[in-house]
């Protein structure tokens, strides 16, 4: 089948997602979601959509190959694509299913309703979404093979804990303050790794936002780490510590990710109690556990889930799931 993938190329996931679909025998061809030639561009694109529009549209109807007989189209959140472009491509092909995901929460992609009547099916990792928009199917990330029960340690744990994530609202603070209790419990040290995207737009919020302003630029990271430096870390840590944004409800990547390495999680999002693979014992719910409960968390064992639960969210089921319609 001849496929067309449009997505953000966030930490090279969707390179994941090729591999698997090329793996079943399926051809791909992969537009970033949005364009941008900067970091500038990609804000600009974000809070200004109206002034890129044009030149958006333009960039994607040349790189669009419209004698591609695609057979399946799928969008990954589109920001950049219009309801004008969407409903050309219907068009240009019209025997083609589309299908949209979205793994952001969609009060944060600007006008992404508008543009469900364009796609076969419509699914998204924010099990609140699901809940509240007709059709909209629920569909939690997944973990590939960097993350899977074959990465094993033989010594002991380096780390107590690790963070490693983006930086936005109270992350910084809630993070560091979380790794701190981890460390006195454990007695270990804990790793953590802050990345941000553009330094001139990070030194920009340090004057404009409180919260940015209290942040030392040196604790901050302006190159990403790689798949492979992040899954070792994790693999050589006790705990992981996931805080997601407060305007997003869905599990993040990250989440997913420590189930599949079998690793004890921290966690503000207390949606992921209804996930089947929690377990208290494996997974502490910031604000529904107190303190005393977090130090014998700890140092109790991991209970692995059962191996049912554990493949449903390899990203070898998540892509079978995903090109349902």
């Amino acid at each position: 089948m001849k496929v067309l993938l449009f997505s953000p190329d966030t930490f090279g996931y969707y390179k994941k997602i090729i591999n698997v679909l090329e793996s079943k025998g399926h051809s791909v061809n992969w537009i970033n979601h949005i364009y941008v030639k900067s970091n500038f561009d990609r804000v600009k694109s974000r809070l200004m959509p109206s002034l890129t529009s044009k030149l958006t549209e333009k960039h994607f109807i040349n790189e669009i190959n419209w004698q591609g007989d695609y057979e399946l189209i799928i969008v990954i959140k589109g920001e950049g694509l219009s309801e004008c472009l969407l409903d050309k491509m219907k068009q240009g092909f019209s025997k083609a299913k589309f299908v949209y995901y979205s793994w952001d929460s969609l009060s944060n992609v600007k006008g992404v309703k508008g543009k469900f009547k364009y796609f076969d099916a419509i699914k998204s990792f924010d099990r609140i979404d699901c809940q509240n928009i007709e059709n909209l199917e629920y569909l939690p990330l997944f973990y590939s093979r960097e993350y899977s029960r074959k990465v094993s340690r033989v010594s002991e744990n380096k780390y107590s804990a690790a963070f490693v994530g983006t930086l936005h609202s109270n992350r910084f603070s809630d993070v560091l303050g979380m790794a701190s209790l981890v460390e006195k419990n454990l007695n270990k040290p804990a790793y953590t790794f802050f990345y941000y995207p553009s330094k001139p737009v990070f030194k920009v919020l340090k004057v404009i936002n409180k919260t940015f302003r209290k942040i030392p630029i040196e604790e901050v990271s302006f190159d990403k780490l790689s798949v492979q430096a992040v899954s070792d870390v994790m693999c050589d840590s006790e705990v992981i510590i996931d805080y997601g944004h407060p305007d997003q409800t869905g599990l993040t990547m990250r989440t997913i990710e420590t189930l599949g390495i079998n690793k004890k999680l921290i966690t503000n999002n207390k949606l992921v109690m209804e996930e089947p693979f929690y377990k208290t014992e494996n997974i502490f719910v910031i604000g529904q556990q107190n303190d005393q409960e977090l130090a014998e968390f700890l140092t109790s064992p991991y209970v692995p889930v059962s191996n049912e639960i554990y493949q449903s969210y390899a990203i070898e089921n998540w892509v079978e799931r995903l090109i349902q319609c």
